[in-house]
């Protein structure tokens, strides 16, 4: 039976790809207009608002101020969701910095032997939200066109969150050193701890950049098979979080839809977590769970909230594209085009070294 399934396995995985060969083959300008839009969404939304935040989030672990803030917020974070204090800001970063960065500052806790295995699991599955720049400014004002609408996605979103997290706290709490390495102290230097973060931040935001542009490819694919619609649009929700939201808006689907949205994240950003370097052991499907409860919980709270503050909501052209004017708050700049340049000038000078750290193992559970 094992090898049956393996077999079958084998043979739908040869069938998907010879049927996307044979697409690229036949329509290679979808396929170019696809990764175009997809690197317009990788420099106009997701360069801006994330790579800053993916150095911050790794920067308090490795300076050592995590463990610095967790001594004042231990109690909070242990009371909600029974985790080390340590865990708090990246909890924090986690929902003001956008989907993969509270992922990100877990599995740097991690490294650093701060939390065990099954805690960074638990921050993985609920650390993961959209963060304010994206749904007020692209959402909000971009998509909708209603800085309400922006605001209440972001409060139910934010508010299934912290939801999320409460629910999967467990039912025993941990002591403060049961099951985790005592951590050891931090040496590095605000400057070295700055390099290793930029570095890391480069590395994350690259395999971030070629997932957006593959699912972008894909979703071009998709658009020439189904007519422009709902079901489009809901299909396009459930792989990519931008052109999910963006298609949603303009077919005119209700706020709690962008809400689960939202929530939900897109398979591509469920495969950006995975593919982040350090991160814990975590099979798909119960990241895929989890992000389908932060969805329910954000569609849940956006109902009453709507209810109670109808916002103004004009839709957009269906599928209008993503080359007209940008958001000024996420659109790409010669500054931010610099800093990109720069920070690759940094990942490429201090990839090649450790930086005097050695790989420790992760923490036994």
């Amino acid at each position: 039976m094992k090898r049956k399934r393996e077999l079958l396995r084998s043979l739908a995985l040869l069938v998907c790809s010879l049927g996307a060969g044979l697409l690229l083959s036949l329509f290679p300008d979808t396929a170019a207009a696809g990764a175009a839009a997809g690197l317009d969404v990788c420099l106009s939304v997701l360069v801006p608002s994330l790579f800053p935040f993916l150095v911050l989030s790794v920067f308090l672990v490795r300076s050592g101020a995590s463990s610095l803030l967790g001594r004042v917020l231990e109690k909070p974070a242990r009371l909600l969701f029974r985790l080390p204090g340590c865990c708090a800001p990246a909890v924090l970063m986690g929902l003001i910095g956008g989907y993969p960065v509270g992922a990100r500052g877990a599995a740097a806790l991690l490294r650093q032997g701060e939390i065990s295995q099954e805690e960074a699991r638990r921050m993985t599955l609920f650390c993961v939200n959209a963060g304010p720049a994206f749904v007020l400014s692209a959402v909000g004002a971009r998509f909708l066109h209603s800085a309400r609408a922006g605001a209440l996605l972001l409060a139910s979103s934010l508010t299934a969150g912290l939801l999320l997290g409460v629910l999967l706290r467990g039912r025993r709490a941990a002591s403060p050193r049961r099951g985790r390495q005592t951590p050891p102290p931090c040496t590095a230097t605000a400057g070295q701890a700055l390099v290793d973060s930029v570095s890391d931040a480069c590395r994350s935001l690259v395999a971030m950049c070629c997932f957006v542009v593959l699912f972008s490819t894909a979703l071009a694919y998709l658009a020439r098979l189904f007519p422009p619609g709902l079901p489009l649009a809901a299909l396009s929700a459930l792989l990519e979080v931008t052109g999910g939201c963006r298609d949603l808006a303009a077919a005119g689907a209700p706020p709690w839809a962008l809400a689960a949205a939202l929530g939900w994240g897109g398979l591509c950003v469920q495969l950006q977590i995975l593919a982040l370097p350090g991160t814990p052991r975590l099979p798909l499907w119960q990241l895929a769970l989890a992000r389908l409860a932060h969805a329910a919980l954000a569609a849940l709270i956006a109902l009453p909230l709507c209810a109670l503050f109808p916002p103004e909501i004009a839709a957009q052209p269906v599928f209008s594209n993503m080359a007209e004017e940008t958001s000024p708050v996420l659109s790409a700049s010669p500054a931010a085009a610099a800093a990109l340049l720069l920070s690759c000038a940094v990942f490429l000078a201090a990839g090649g070294r450790r930086c005097g750290e050695e790989r420790r193992p992760p923490a036994a559970l």
